[in-house]
C-alpha cells in the first residue's frame, strides 16, 4: 500500500512539473532594448517577470503558491471576499491579438464581470497596462485593482494624504514625514510579520526602489470622495509567512450597469537611480529624481 501511494505522489508531482513547465513555456515575452516583460496568459495572463538588463524586480526567493507575480483583482474586496475571483486572478486569459510590443487579453466570466488587459511596450524601461472590466450585472460600487508582489527588501514610498493612512491588518512599520509622504524601509531577512497600510494618494503614483533600480506605478490621481469602501488607492501589504510585499493601486470607483465597462490604465517605468541619489526614508535627492520620471511620463516635451 505504502509503495502504492509513493507512486501515486510520483506520478502526480511529475504531472505537476510538466503542467508548470507546459505553462511557463507557454509565456509571452515583449522586449525592447535590455528591457522586457513576461506573461503568462494560461495562468490569469499575469506578469511573471520585469526586466531590465539582468535584474528581474518580481523575482522571488520562492513562489508562495499564488502569490507571485502581478495581477488583476475586482475592489471593493467585499464584492468577493477570499480567495481573489479564480477567472480574473489565476483561470487563463483568451489572447485577443497580439504584437512584438503588445498584448490584449480576455478573462472567462467571474463574479458578474470579465476582465480585459492590454500591456504595451512603450519604450525601453516603460509598459503600459490598460484594464477593462465588462459588467455582466449591475454594480452600484466597482473598481479596479492592480497587485504586484516583489521581495520585501527594498524602499516603497508615495506622497498620501496623511489623515487617510491607516493599518488594517498586522503591523507596519511606515514613517509618514512632515511632507506627507509614506515611507516603507526594509531590509529583507528579518522576522516576517502580516500588515497592511492603506492610503489616498495625493499624486498618484507608488514607488519602490530596489537593488538600484526605480519601479514606478503612474495612475489617475483618485480623490478621497471615490475611493472604494474600506480602500486605499495606494495598498501596501507585507505577507507574514514569506518574503514578499504587494505593491498594490486601485482606480476610482463607480457605478456600472450590466454592458457597461470601466477603463483604467497605469504606466510602468523601471530604470537605474543614479549613484548619487541616496536612497533611504526622506530623501529628497530621491523624491525629486522620482517626481522628475513621472513629470517626464505626464508632460512627454518636458526637457
Amino acid at each position: 500500500m505504502n509503495h502504492c501511494r509513493k507512486l501515486l505522489m510520483s506520478t502526480l508531482l511529475s504531472a505537476a512539473a510538466a503542467l508548470s513547465s507546459t505553462l511557463h513555456a507557454e509565456d509571452i515575452t515583449l522586449q525592447q532594448g535590455q528591457f522586457s516583460i513576461a506573461v503568462d496568459p494560461q495562468y490569469g495572463g499575469r506578469i511573471t517577470e520585469l526586466r531590465l538588463a539582468d535584474t528581474d524586480l518580481l523575482a522571488l526567493e520562492d513562489r508562495h503558491a499564488n502569490n507571485f507575480g502581478s495581477t488583476f483583482w475586482l475592489s471593493p474586496q467585499a464584492l468577493w471576499n477570499w480567495p481573489p475571483v479564480a477567472e480574473h486572478d489565476s483561470a487563463p486569459y483568451q489572447v485577443k491579438q497580439s504584437g512584438d510590443n503588445f498584448l490584449h487579453m480576455e478573462s472567462a466570466a467571474g463574479a458578474g464581470t470579465r476582465v480585459a488587459k492590454t500591456i504595451v511596450l512603450e519604450g525601453e524601461g516603460h509598459t503600459r497596462l490598460d484594464y477593462r472590466i465588462i459588467a455582466e450585472q449591475p454594480f452600484h460600487e466597482i473598481a479596479a485593482w492592480e497587485i504586484t508582489r516583489v521581495a520585501n527588501r527594498g524602499l516603497a514610498f508615495a506622497p498620501v494624504n496623511g489623515e487617510t493612512v491607516k493599518t488594517v491588518r498586522g503591523q507596519m512599520d511606515f514613517e509618514l514625514d512632515n511632507s506627507e509622504v509614506l515611507w516603507l524601509p526594509m531590509s529583507g531577512g528579518g522576522t516576517l510579520t502580516e500588515g497592511k497600510v492603506i492610503a489616498n494618494g495625493s499624486e498618484g503614483w507608488l514607488a519602490y526602489a530596489v537593488d538600484g533600480l526605480l519601479y514606478l506605478k503612474i495612475y489617475p490621481h483618485v480623490s478621497t470622495d471615490n475611493l472604494a469602501t474600506g480602500e486605499g488607492d495606494i495598498e501596501l501589504y507585507l505577507s507574514g509567512e514569506k518574503p514578499y510585499l504587494e505593491l498594490e493601486v486601485q482606480s476610482a470607483a463607480q457605478a456600472l450597469a450590466a454592458g457597461d465597462a470601466l477603463d483604467w490604465s497605469v504606466n510602468w517605468l523601471l530604470l537605474p537611480i543614479p549613484a548619487e541619489v541616496k536612497v533611504t526614508p526622506g530623501s529628497s535627492a530621491l523624491l525629486t529624481f522620482t517626481r522628475q520620471q513621472v513629470n517626464r511620463l505626464r508632460t512627454p516635451n518636458l526637457n
